[in-house]
């Protein structure tokens, strides 16, 4: 697999003249990883870049009982992990492998002495930073005031929007979830999730193909009106 064609599509590198990538391709170590592999961990705390080009991480806190939290789900393109200076998690992060995955890897060091030379990766990462942080309070935040419903929805919604093809009103959900998966991101359990999921189909909010789709029209008009 040419690790150059890689680096190239993740989304913090993809404006980077070739002689700038060859430099990462130098200082970065790719590396598959099998479904279900925990890459991170509080226990497991490693200081270095990850960059997901093909799989799909899930980022996920504990609490005292045991009780997952799922607060995102990558897909290729992104990135993870932190550096002493700046950080895309936190000490109290999980992340797991949810399909077969591929990473590029770049140590503390060397990327920070890699940014002090590229000024505009730097901006481009805070920006990046910035954008998760959005998605984390916002889902935090229809978490804590809305009923499971809605929920429920407005994560759909999102993961659509974040990976999703639109055709007309449908869009579809590109990434491959579980009932759990979901209930997780939520905080709601397995079978009230499926429930929900079953009734939402009924009524027209989605639909299963392939992959799901979420009529994104219907769902966010519903949104609006909470």
């Amino acid at each position: 697999m040419d690790k150059l064609l890689l680096l190239s599509q993740i989304s913090l590198f993809d404006e980077l003249p070739m002689d700038d990538l060859m430099v990462i391709d130098e200082l970065s170590d790719m590396k598959p990883v099998k479904k279900g592999t925990l890459i991170l961990s509080p226990d497991q705390p490693i200081e270095a870049l990850f960059l997901l080009k093909e799989g799909q991480v899930r980022l996920y806190r504990m609490n005292n009982q045991g009780k997952q939290f799922t607060v995102d789900v990558l897909t290729g393109g992104n990135i993870f992990g932190e550096t002493s200076t700046l950080s895309l998690t936190d000490d109290q992060i999980y992340a797991e492998a949810m399909v077969d995955t591929y990473l590029c890897i770049i140590g503390k060091n060397d990327f920070e002495r890699f940014i002090e030379k590229n000024p505009k990766i730097a901006l481009k990462f805070i920006n990046i930073l910035s954008n998760r942080l959005k998605e984390v309070y916002s889902l935090s935040e229809k978490i804590a005031l809305s009923d499971v419903k809605y929920r429920l929805l407005y994560l759909l919604l999102k993961l659509s929007e974040k990976t999703g093809i639109r055709n007309k009103e449908w869009q579809t959900i590109n990434m491959k979830l579980t009932h759990a998966d979901i209930a997780n991101m939520i905080g709601s359990t397995r079978e009230t999730t499926s429930a929900i999921l079953s009734q939402l189909k009924k009524d027209g909010f989605i639909k299963k193909g392939i992959k799901m789709s979420i009529n994104a029209d219907k769902v966010q008009q519903v949104l609006e009106e909470i």
